[in-house]
């Protein structure tokens, strides 16, 4: 672990993905934006040829989710929902696509939405510290 700029002590060796697929009914940009507010405006967004849309990070990709639970204040709800998806390599959740795109935040633990939630898919071999750092 490491202190970085901000101040909050970084976990090293997480590779975080955040995925969400585009349906034809639906605006690409306003897709693009659902993940831009539950990450930065400088997030970089890729699209694959399958009508995903997806970004790759660090542990800061999660900085403003972790920000957003505790403006929220939905904090035990949040550890609920990482301790039930938590494995021994990684944490999986949701976010509600439609709630993100109007700037509203809904974590979930599965998808549950017909077009899809945005999938935050989190790779570590310390899951438990790295829930620790969301949620403080």
């Amino acid at each position: 672990m490491k202190s970085n700029l901000n101040g909050k002590t970084s976990i090293e060796n997480v590779k975080v993905k955040i995925k969400t697929r585009v349906n034809r009914t639906e605006n690409i940009k306003k897709v693009k934006n659902s993940i831009i507010n539950i990450t930065t405006e400088k997030t970089i967004i890729n699209r694959t040829e399958d009508n995903y849309l997806y970004t790759i990070g660090d542990i800061d990709l999660l900085r403003t989710i972790s920000k957003l639970i505790k403006s929220n204040e939905i904090s035990e709800v949040a550890n609920t929902i990482l301790n039930k998806n938590k494995q021994d390599n990684g944490i999986t959740f949701f976010i509600n696509k439609q709630a993100a795109y109007h700037n509203k935040f809904h974590m979930i633990d599965e998808n549950m939405s017909t077009l899809d939630d945005i999938e935050v898919i989190i790779d570590t071999q310390q899951p438990d510290a790295v829930i620790d750092w969301i949620l403080n």
